[in-house]
């Protein structure tokens, strides 16, 4: 995320905002409630940096953590973490139940490497649970 610029970012028809990682073939798609930030990104003149725009280097040293410890919780929260908040975004999507590939291939793993954060998505209650296991009326028929 460091070297994306404003000119790695697309807005789809869907209203969907996806990044064009450069060099790469993952597929990254903003979660809906960060759409409308990076769409602004977008329309900033030139192909600035969607991460510190101001910023001149394409590598900065340290860049997600000095940040996280500039922007410091109030309230008694814990301190930002790199870490953590990519292990609350994984969590994030497994709770939403997105196929295990799919947010693998997002956040560049393996699906097996994911098995270490399905101990923090909560159970599924028992209607969806059923739901899911006897499968769709019409899978029935086949």
């Amino acid at each position: 995320m460091a070297a994306v610029r404003a000119g790695h970012l697309r807005g789809l028809d869907s209203g969907a905002v996806v990044v064009a990682v450069p060099d790469t073939q993952r597929l990254i798609v903003c979660r809906a409630a960060w759409e409308d930030v990076l769409v602004h990104a977008t329309d900033q003149p030139g192909d600035r940096f969607v991460f510190r725009p101001r910023r001149a280097a394409r590598h900065a040293k340290n860049l997600f953590s000095s940040w996280t410890a500039r922007h410091r919780p109030t309230g008694g929260l814990p301190a930002l973490s790199v870490r953590r908040l990519r292990s609350s975004w994984l969590v994030e999507l497994l709770s939403a139940r997105i196929d295990l590939g799919v947010v693998a291939a997002a956040a560049g793993m393996s699906t097996s490497a994911l098995a270490r954060y399905q101990h923090f998505v909560p159970a599924l209650d028992e209607p969806t649970a059923v739901a899911l296991l006897r499968g769709r009326p019409d899978e029935q028929a086949r």
